[in-house]
């Protein structure tokens, strides 16, 4: 006969391990108009929200601005915009994105981008390029072109890319508006004193999504 002591209670998670890339402008631009401290608190807050609650899931931070490359999280607090830099290089931020969710695949891999400006850099086989926009108001048409290549392969992996404007230049929101359509991402224009529960309100809800 079986008593109360005779059995153990075993507590499972079945929670769909998921990975996100939070992809984060370190132009110059964002010294502007505290853009950068509140990104920065946003990656914080994001990376000890996902290392205390969902343990199992892979959060990575880029940074990119002419080049890009992965931040560690203990370069997060000591982390600025790059000084004097002003090309912002998406292209290669989601070059990195793409093969850290190839090196840790999920069911529905997430790519978070925070930005205040369209594309200036970008590589053309292993040459890096910068331009200029066309004019006031205008695009490069280059760069944007070799970030739409990206976005298409980041597509084809299965990855969503949300997109959190920090400015609403027409340039801007017409480059966004086009990655939205090839991705079927969303994205949002905010202030960076909203960004903050912008972002983490969607980063929870789309978590919630995927685990479902």
């Amino acid at each position: 006969q079986l008593t109360l002591p005779d059995l153990e209670v075993y507590e499972a998670d079945f929670a769909t391990q998921t990975t996100t890339v939070l992809l984060l402008d370190m132009s110059w631009s964002m010294s502007w108009a505290g853009r950068f401290p509140a990104a920065k608190r946003v990656a914080l807050a994001l990376d000890h929200l996902v290392r205390t609650r969902f343990p199992r899931d892979h959060f990575f931070v880029v940074g990119f601005s002419t080049r890009a490359r992965e931040l560690r999280p203990t370069d997060l607090p000591e982390a600025t915009w790059d000084m004097g830099d002003p090309f912002t290089n998406l292209q290669e931020g989601l070059m990195i994105a793409e093969r850290l969710v190839a090196k840790h695949p999920s069911a529905s891999p997430q790519i978070l981008v925070i930005t205040d400006g369209q594309p200036t850099a970008y590589y053309k086989g292993r040459e890096l390029h910068v331009e200029w926009p066309s004019g006031f108001g205008g695009v490069s048409p280059h760069a944007v072109a070799e970030t739409m290549k990206q976005v298409r392969r980041v597509t084809r992996q299965g990855a969503t890319i949300n997109t959190f404007m920090l400015d609403d230049a027409p340039e801007l929101v017409g480059f966004v508006e086009r990655m939205t359509q090839i991705n079927r991402g969303r994205a949002f224009f905010t202030s960076p004193e909203r960004l903050g529960s912008f972002l983490m309100v969607d980063y929870l809800k789309g978590r919630r999504k995927r685990s479902a």
